[in-house]
């Protein structure tokens, strides 16, 4: 007789599925991830919330929709702490007396193969892609087309309303160099860097002295946001949670 009993699903398989996906060896020296709340990994779960940041607003959504095991592409804590009240005591309180384990995979998730920055990579259509830094992240390649459609595709997928900086300067381009970056990638010093590769320049974070500096190197930048640069990859992650657990309930907190 065949067993048709759903296979118990714990907090150690979901987290092996990710770092399967996510190694944290890959994440940058001095980054807060991994099991960030919780011990029991023999935890059943029933249900996995994802978010882009374990805000209060996602973590009392995880609660009050019977999340089991939440997963954050930020950390919970990325500087030294001295004590725990304030805002994170209320989020540690709800997340302890809810039994709610969180899970977080930062860099690594941004530099692993089809993560965060091979999403946006993939978005582009880009071709002959390479790492944008040496550390793995950030990408680089050749984009064919008008800028109108970098411009389009951006507004689609990743911010209605995004902030461009110089498209005057490769308006009559056909072929281009485009640079993504997910997340905050907009410093000076990656404007300074990526003005050296690129003719276009898609992350988020964008200051106004990065501006400037963008102006004065020519750099053609467009600013998608935080937000939006790293939302569009997570959903690509969360489609691929889905045919991995096809049997329980995954569903986005903060997007």
């Amino acid at each position: 007789m065949i067993n048709h009993e759903k296979m118990e699903l714990t907090v150690e398989k979901i987290i092996h599925t990710i770092e399967d996906f996510a190694p944290k060896n890959l994440a940058i020296e001095g980054d807060n991830i991994g099991l960030q709340v919780g011990n029991d990994l023999n935890k059943s779960v029933e249900r996995i919330g994802i978010a882009l940041d374990p805000s209060l607003k996602v973590i009392k959504g995880a609660h009050n929709k019977n999340v089991d095991f939440l997963f954050t592409h930020h950390p919970i804590l990325k500087d030294p702490i001295r004590s725990f009240n304030g805002l994170i005591y209320e989020k540690l309180k709800i997340l302890i007396e809810g039994d709610i384990i969180l899970y977080s995979a930062h860099t690594n998730l941004d530099i692993c193969k089809n993560g965060l920055n091979d999403a946006l990579a993939k978005l582009y259509d880009l071709k002959d892609v390479e790492y944008l830094y040496s550390n793995g992240l950030g990408r680089i390649g050749v984009f064919n087309g008008t800028f109108e459609d970098i411009l389009h595709l951006t507004k689609k997928y990743l911010n209605e309303n995004p902030k461009v900086v110089n498209s005057e300067i490769v308006e009559d381009k056909r072929v281009f160099k485009v640079a993504v970056l997910s997340g905050y990638g907009l410093s000076q010093r990656d404007i300074a860097q990526v003005s050296k590769l690129a003719d276009v320049y898609i992350s988020g974070d964008l200051t106004h002295h990065s501006e400037i500096l963008a102006e004065d190197l020519n750099l053609c930048v467009i600013d998608a946001g935080h937000y939006g640069t790293e939302v569009y990859g997570l959903k690509e992650f969360l489609k691929y949670l889905n045919e991995v657990f096809d049997d329980i309930d995954i569903i986005s907190l903060d997007f």
